[in-house]
């Protein structure tokens, strides 16, 4: 009786994860969501950025954008998410002994991104392995969370403004199905670019048999001519970017401080100490105003 006892023991503990795990296959249409940042081009509140970080979006040109290089630059996948093209679809490897998933599939109508997670336990490359614009991603579940951690991901944006993630960032995205409801939490760990990890947790989708996933053609072409081999950009304190500019201010009346971004600006009682600072008194006007 002991034995058959612990027998029973050991199967109830192998198989409760089991029952943990949910399906997360099928179309998933995304929800109306706040994207990414707020205020005006330029304005980093609220992202632990380093140094490093900050000179980047303080020497970047929106003439980037027409360098043919960047024309049809994809996104990376977490980026993907956040957009508002960012219907997805999910599919699954089954290993037909075990009837077990092996691997996850997503694609996403944003730039057609797709990525796979492998649910295998297989080990992620080597750091000088090849880095792409899904990079390499290896899941697991914590209760009925996914939890996938990617890796060998190219520099990529933050936002469309100069922030960037850099090639060294590690991405782990928490998926958990409420129903008919998705939430993809991602948090960003970047020793470049952060001082701490960056969190994004607005985005859901519902689910939708019926949806109908877009192409996403995109055509390399011209519409700014720039000198070939032009690298835009401005140098420190030249930025044109109205977030950069301590004489302006946003609708909000922002301090120029806080748009510089930081590990301090992401707690609530910087509120109390921005109340203190000193305010311009010009409001920008005119599209000044941005977010992702």
């Amino acid at each position: 009786m002991r034995r058959i006892s612990l027998l029973s023991l050991i199967v109830t503990l192998h198989v409760v994860p089991a029952f943990a795990q949910v399906d997360l296959q099928g179309s998933w249409r995304p929800l109306p969501r706040n994207q990414d940042g707020s205020g005006m081009t330029g304005d980093i509140a609220g992202v632990p950025v380093t140094d490093a970080a900050r000179w980047r979006v303080q020497s970047w040109s929106p003439e980037d954008f027409d360098v043919t290089e960047w024309a049809c630059r994809p996104h990376a996948w977490d980026y993907s998410l956040e957009g508002p093209l960012s219907a997805l679809r999910i599919w699954g490897d089954i290993d037909q002994a075990t009837q077990t998933v092996t691997a996850y599939h997503g694609h996403l109508n944003m730039q057609e991104q797709e990525s796979t997670i492998w649910m295998d336990g297989r080990p992620h490359p080597p750091a000088n392995a090849l880095h792409t614009w899904s990079g390499f991603s290896t899941g697991e579940w914590d209760g009925d969370t996914l939890v996938v951690t990617t890796t060998h991901v190219k520099e990529a944006y933050l936002r469309r403004s100069g922030l960037m993630q850099s090639d060294q960032a590690v991405v782990r995205t928490r998926w958990r199905r409420m129903g008919d409801y998705l939430q993809a939490t991602v948090i960003i760990y970047d020793p470049v670019m952060m001082s701490e990890p960056y969190i994004r947790s607005t985005m859901m989708w519902v689910n939708d048999p019926g949806m109908n996933m877009s192409p996403y053609p995109c055509e390399e072409a011209t519409e700014t001519a720039l000198a070939r081999g032009t690298v835009p950009h401005f140098l420190p304190g030249k930025s044109p970017l109205p977030g950069l500019d301590r004489n302006v201010t946003d609708r909000f009346g922002t301090p120029y401080e806080p748009r510089l971004g930081g590990a301090a600006t992401m707690l609530p009682e910087y509120i109390d100490k921005m109340k203190t600072m000193p305010r311009p008194a010009k409001v920008v006007t005119g599209g000044g105003e941005g977010g992702n």
